[in-house]
């Protein structure tokens, strides 16, 4: 048996441990499986340090493997990340395992109701009369429609979108809701210290002590000067003008802290512009972000989480990259995918301080704790 936990480690911190934790304790002897963002995240940025780096910072923590949420998924808005997240974990789990994840309120049913309501053709249907009639975005216009107290919390909104895709992809798999403890600070609140490191585990310090973290505005200049030259005719949540907007904002922006005040709108957060900017590089629309990821890839394990990897290495119905010979025996459909993953890898190797090499990440091999 296993339990499965979705996340992103952007840095690992007190709280990732601590989740961590609740879950071994929840499921005491059980393999801890993590299905993690990789060079990118939910937010439409670079994650601050690299997948590997990050995957080896969690085994230290607790975990016993880490695999892959592809790119484009693991950029995407909360459904289609929960939607790529549980397609991969579909393709590894068995009856009785458990999907552990945080959530605001902790309320298991009242994560499940609203899962219910919201999934449902009524809804959905009632929902996009409502968004015609007000004009308001889609998050805000489901969370005034619903009236569900859930959909105020970002761990909240993940969860009921997590209950949605297992119910679709993974019947069986049983939900457990850590409900989030304050006491800890958030991936955001470490990045704002003046000393963000100095709010991590140990481990994790000396891991990361010697890197310097990745930024989007260091690849500025790359995606300007694509903004500036694209058609415009395929980027996924570019709808109701954003497109536009961008590229207009782009012609006079002299980088990208001015092309977000010059695109911003009360309808736009500057996350979903984010996407939409790399989703327009990488050429990626709503259609593909409706496949399901057929790959994922090993960034770090343990000897429990070598073990899952054999246990299931007849069962399985996700392709495993462990090793670069792996590459030549994905199907062409992951072979796709793999290439859009090599795509972002190669476009995160512009957004570290010093330009890395394009080698870099196809030479990368996984941490293995002894």
């Amino acid at each position: 048996m296993a339990v499965f936990l979705i996340c992103e480690f952007d840095p690992f911190h007190y709280g990732h441990e601590y989740i961590i934790s609740e879950a071994k304790k929840a499921r005491p002897g059980e393999a801890l499986i993590c299905v993690m963002s990789g060079n990118f995240v939910q937010r439409g940025r670079p994650a601050s340090y690299d997948a590997y780096t990050r995957a080896e910072c969690a085994v230290k923590g607790g975990a016993d493997l880490v695999l892959s949420l592809p790119f484009p998924w693991c950029m995407s808005s909360a459904e289609h990340f929960a939607f790529g997240a549980l397609s991969v974990i579909s393709g590894l789990y068995r009856q009785g395992d458990a999907l552990v994840f945080g959530s605001e309120c902790g309320d298991i049913n009242a994560l499940e109701k609203t899962a219910d309501e919201l999934s449902s053709p009524d809804f959905t249907a009632e929902l996009t009369a409502y968004i015609k009639k007000t004009g308001l975005p889609y998050a805000k216009a489901r969370e005034a429609l619903s009236g569900s107290f859930v959909l105020s919390g970002r761990n909240d909104i993940l969860a009921v979108e997590y209950l949605i895709a297992a119910k679709k992809l993974c019947p069986g798999l049983i939900p457990i809701p850590v409900k989030r403890n304050d006491g800890f600070l958030s991936s955001t609140e470490i990045k704002k210290a003046e000393d963000p490191l100095e709010m991590l585990p140990p481990y994790a310090k000396e891991v990361l002590y010697a890197r310097e973290p990745a930024c989007m505005e260091n690849a500025e200049r790359i995606l300007l000067s694509h903004l500036r030259a694209s058609p415009f005719t395929r980027a996924a949540d570019g709808e109701h003008g954003l497109l536009s907007r961008i590229s207009a904002a782009a012609r006079e922006a002299d980088g990208l802290g001015s092309l977000f005040d010059l695109a911003a709108s009360s309808q736009f957060t500057n996350a979903r512009i984010r996407r939409v900017i790399l989703y327009s590089y990488f050429n990626v629309d709503r259609a593909y972000l409706k496949e399901k990821p057929c790959f994922t890839q090993l960034f770090a394990a343990d000897k429990t989480g070598l073990s899952f990897l054999s246990d299931v290495r007849k069962t399985k119905t996700v392709q495993i990259i462990t090793k670069p010979s792996d590459i030549s025996k994905l199907s062409e459909k992951a072979k796709k995918q793999y290439g859009m993953s090599r795509l972002a890898d190669g476009l995160y190797c512009f957004c570290t301080p010093d330009i890395t090499p394009a080698s870099y990440f196809p030479k990368r091999t996984p941490y293995i704790e002894k």
